[in-house]
């Protein structure tokens, strides 16, 4: 079954989505992806995963075909929370498990601490939690954020849709056929050029991160049960000491490791659909 185009209405204007939605009352999957992607990130597991599940996979605000934010937005963290409450609020009292990659794990960890009542289950793609940094970053970061504001480029136009793909192979180290679908998403053609959707003020810097003290309460709060998986080439920082201390903070967590680098999901597609079936299957059953 293909996936279907629908939005949702929330606070700032539209958020995009496609969906897989059946009258059975199957466990509700909630696919998030990670900052510049969009919902064609997780298109390559639909197949191996829509007999199973329900399938949510919105685009964030700013991404995909969603609307961007206005001009005084530029995108803080927490609000991403507050956008997929309001999306969640929609899908009714229904069992949701919620699977982000890298962003979108980042926001929906703060979204389970924030309302532990309705997480099901977490799975976090190349993430351990929400980002954080040492306090005596605080004015540095400060200072960078705004200088991006006001150095801020337009986006980069391309020549053709292959220029594009050949872009994010280089980035993600991903096959063109996986990555075609996030890019076919991303991407829209302006007179004789390409441009990314994604609005520009995406690609400042934060003014703000959280400390480490307030990443490690935030994870506490998750009472539900997490799988973590963790590409064997992603982002060294999740294979580390401060990992594994990170690890310590959650109170039900299970690592796994697959083959791949940030964007493994889609390099190991059997693998990361399989850990997904096994975990909230096993929840599902149980709850």
């Amino acid at each position: 079954m293909a996936l279907q185009e629908t939005k949702y209405a929330v606070r700032f204007g539209n958020l995009a989505a496609q969906v897989h939605l059946t009258d059975k009352r199957k466990p509700l999957l909630l696919m998030l992806h990670g900052w510049q992607d969009n919902s064609g990130s997780f298109e390559p597991l639909v197949p191996s995963l829509e007999d199973h599940f329900d399938l949510v996979l919105p685009d964030w605000p700013g991404h995909g075909l969603s609307d961007h934010k206005g001009a005084d937005s530029f995108y803080p963290f927490f609000d991403y929370v507050d956008d997929l409450h309001q999306l969640i609020l929609q899908l009714g009292e229904r069992d949701i498990y919620l699977v982000g990659h890298s962003l979108g794990a980042l926001v929906a960890s703060c979204w389970c601490a924030a309302f532990p009542e309705r997480a099901k289950g977490l799975i976090m793609i190349e993430a351990l939690g929400p980002m954080s940094e040492l306090e005596d970053k605080v004015v540095e970061r400060l200072r960078r954020g705004i200088d991006s504001r006001e150095n801020m480029k337009g986006l980069r136009s391309l020549p053709s849709f292959e220029a594009a793909l050949k872009l994010r192979r280089g980035i993600n180290k991903v096959s063109f056929e996986d990555l075609t679908p996030l890019v076919s998403r991303g991407i829209q053609q302006v007179g004789t050029e390409w441009q990314w959707r994604h609005d520009a003020k995406l690609k400042t810097e934060s003014v703000y991160r959280m400390s480490t003290e307030h990443a490690e309460h935030l994870v506490r709060g998750i009472r539900c049960p997490v799988l973590a998986i963790i590409g064997e080439d992603g982002y060294p920082e999740l294979r580390g000491p401060l990992a594994k201390k990170r690890a310590e903070w959650f109170d039900n967590l299970t690592v796994e490791s697959v083959a791949g680098t940030h964007h493994c999901h889609l390099q190991s597609q059997a693998e990361t659909t399989a850990l997904i079936k096994d975990f909230v299957t096993k929840l599902h059953l149980t709850q």
